[in-house]
This record gives structure tokens, C-alpha cells and sequence, in this order.
């Protein structure tokens, strides 16, 4: 058994695929130290600097005076807390739903949702560049499982047309995290309706980000989706997940869900610091436009710098190579350069789409950025 390991990590070796963990010093979520050098992160989800906000910090420190480090059970035995509650009405409030649920990440709530309401005689029918838990979930489920091409709505209406399953679920995410372009809900919910499906949403990378609000990629909709799901480890710089929907669907979860139900809760202090994470973009709406700007400045200076890139619609800006020895190679240009952006490849995006995914904060300054168009205009020279 070890030599196949053994063979199998060659392998990865080999095409290029090999992953390794890389432990940052004195990282502030910007800025930090690898091998000894000083470097500057545009690869975190952290997109309106939460995590090190004064307020949210100081919220974090008295919930942890009061509750302590861990919640000590799960939700449904002693691990409910007033911190849980809080933060779900209102999540539940700011998603235009009747009821929120937390889950300890939002991976373990993309399987709960799939695994309680999907099981054998149903159909699941998603976009292929769906994230992984949504995936995962879906398989778990047992569920006849469809794949429609990425943004092809004419392909996914042909499945859902063709499908005799019990309950048919439509899934996607509304920004999606390798290309960070965003799903057409209003088509979506236009076939939600049409033929009469579950319709699930992961908003995780629209939160704070996109909306009127900053409620997320699903404001204009959520009357209309049936389930919204989130993190509370993107732009809310913490850790967790989310469910918000009606009722009857947060009760069913309660129930019949096996990732909230025998799992210890979220730690209070997440709740907590989650809280006002969510107050602050209420109330400061300064950073979100702070944010906005960072992702135009960039978008613009990478375009005159000869880069292809989309239209900016998130805070997500892939750079795209291809070959994954090529991205590794350009991982190591740009790091050299004290710009730090790991190389995306295989499985987590399809072979031979290999990128470099800039991520971008608002706690990016105008030194940062000019570190980041710097660096690509050294490696676009290389490459000439």
C-alpha cells in the first residue's frame, strides 16, 4: 500500500499537480514572510479585511471572556448558544429569509443540504464548474446526478425537461470561485419555476461583495430561491457556514440533516465576531467600495499590460496559463517579484485551465497593487 501511495504522488510529481503545505509568518492577511523573504498575499478570502477589523476583534475577545473557546456539544444537545441565535436571525434578516441555520464550515453545509433533501429517485441537475462541496454532496446523496456546461441554460433546461426524477434540485454557485464570473439567477429562477425544482444557490463568494447592500450575488433573488447557502470565512473573515430559507426548509435541515446534526457546534466566539462581521457591512460601506476600486485598478492595469481578463464581476481576477508547469513557472516569476499567488491546477480546475487566481482586499493598498502589476509586467517580458 505505501509504495502505490508512493507511485501515486510521483505521478502527481511528474504532471506537475504535486501540492504542498506552505506555512506563512507574520501574515496580517496581506502582507507576511515565506523562506524568509517579505511577500504580499493577493490569493486570501478576506475581501473586506474583516478578520482584522478593530470592531470585530473586539467582539471576538468579549465573546470569548464570556462563552470560552469551544461550544462543548453539537446544536442539538447542549451547544446552542444566544451568540448562535443572534447571528442567525440575522443572517435570516439580511438574506430575506424566515430562518437561518450555522454550520461549522461551509463545506459541511453545502453535504447538509444535498444529503437531507436529495436521496435515490431524485434528480440533481448543476453547473459543471460548481464547487467541490456541492459536488461532494450531490454524490453522497445517491441522487441521479446531471451536469449541465458551465452557464449553458438551453443544456440545463433540455435535462430538466427530460428528467422523470421525484424532486428535481438545480444548483449552482452565484459567483463562481475559480472564475469569478457570476450565474444568471434570473434564468435560473425563471426554470425554478417553470419546472417546478428545488432551486440552491452558494453565495459564498457574493457576500459583502456584490448586492445594493453587499447581502450578496443573490439580493436582487431571494424571495425566489428556495435555499441560500454561505460561509462566514469569505469576506465575514471568520469560519463557518450558513443556511438561510423558509421555515419548513430550516426545520427539514434540523432534522435531517447529518453535518449539523452530529457535528459540534460553531464555537460561540465565531458567532460572535460573525455578528458584527455582518454590522460592519451593513454600516461601513466605505470598504465595499473600497473593495470595488482595488478590483478596477488592477483589472485595468493587468488589461493595459497586455493580460486577457473577463469582465471584472467579483472580487476574484484569473489570470489564465493553461499548462500547469507553465503556472507553477509563473508562480515562482511573480514570487520572486515578493508577490505571492499559488498556481491553481488540477482537480481544482480542469487539466490545461492551470491559472494564477488573484483574489483582491480591500485592505490592499495603492503600494500592494503597484507590487502586483510590477510583478506581472516582469513576467509578461519573460514570457515575450
Amino acid at each position: 500500500m505505501k509504495q502505490a501511495n508512493r507511485d501515486e504522488l510521483s505521478d502527481l510529481k511528474k504532471n506537475n499537480l504535486y501540492r504542498q503545505i506552505r506555512v506563512l509568518k507574520n501574515s496580517d492577511g496581506i502582507h507576511a514572510e515565506w523562506r524568509g523573504e517579505k511577500i504580499t498575499l493577493f490569493c486570501g478570502n478576506d475581501y473586506l479585511g474583516l478578520s482584522r477589523h478593530p470592531r470585530v476583534i473586539r467582539a471576538a475577545e468579549q465573546a470569548l471572556k464570556k462563552y470560552g473557546v469551544g461550544a462543548g456539544a453539537a446544536r442539538l444537545v447542549s451547544g446552542s448558544t444566544t451568540a448562535h441565535e443572534a447571528l442567525e436571525k440575522k443572517i435570516a434578516r439580511l438574506k430575506n429569509k424566515e430562518r437561518a441555520l450555522v454550520f461549522g464550515s461551509g463545506y459541511l453545509a453545502n453535504l447538509g443540504i444535498l444529503t437531507a433533501f436529495a436521496r435515490e429517485g431524485d434528480t440533481i441537475i448543476m453547473d459543471k464548474l460548481c464547487h467541490a462541496s456541492l459536488v461532494d454532496g450531490a454524490r453522497l446523496s445517491q441522487a441521479e446526478l446531471r451536469v449541465f456546461p458551465h452557464k449553458k441554460y438551453e443544456k440545463c433546461e433540455a435535462i430538466l425537461h427530460k428528467s422523470v426524477g421525484r424532486r428535481k434540485i438545480l444548483l449552482t454557485e452565484s459567483v463562481f470561485s475559480m472564475d469569478g464570473d457570476l450565474a444568471d439567477l434570473k434564468e435560473l429562477v425563471r426554470l425554478k419555476k417553470k419546472y417546478k425544482a428545488l432551486l440552491v444557490v452558494d453565495d459564498a463568494h457574493g457576500m459583502g461583495v456584490i448586492g445594493k447592500h453587499g447581502h450578496g450575488a443573490t439580493e436582487k433573488f431571494s424571495k425566489e430561491i428556495d435555499i441560500i447557502m454561505g460561509t462566514l470565512s469569505k469576506s465575514i473573515g471568520g469560519l463557518g457556514g450558513f443556511v438561510a430559507a423558509d421555515d419548513p426548509y430550516v426545520d427539514y435541515l434540523v432534522n435531517f440533516s447529518r453535518p449539523f446534526i452530529f457535528t459540534t457546534a460553531l464555537p460561540p466566539v465565531l458567532s460572535a465576531s460573525a455578528l458584527e462581521s455582518l454590522s460592519v457591512i451593513e454600516k461601513e460601506t466605505a470598504l465595499r467600495k473600497k473593495l470595488w476600486d482595488n478590483i478596477r485598478s488592477i483589472h485595468v492595469g493587468l488589461s493595459e499590460a497586455g493580460f486577457v481578463l473577463g469582465k471584472p464581476e467579483s472580487a476574484i481576477l484569473p489570470v489564465m496559463i493553461g499548462n500547469e508547469k507553465r503556472a507553477l513557472e509563473a508562480f515562482q516569476s511573480i514570487l520572486k517579484e515578493g508577490v505571492f499567488i499559488p498556481a491553481i491546477r488540477h482537480p481544482t480546475v480542469a487539466k490545461g485551465k492551470a491559472r494564477l487566481r488573484i483574489t483582491v482586499s480591500a485592505s490592499h493598498t495603492e503600494a500592494d497593487i503597484r507590487a502586483l502589476l510590477k510583478a506581472f509586467k516582469s513576467y509578461g517580458k519573460k514570457e515575450a
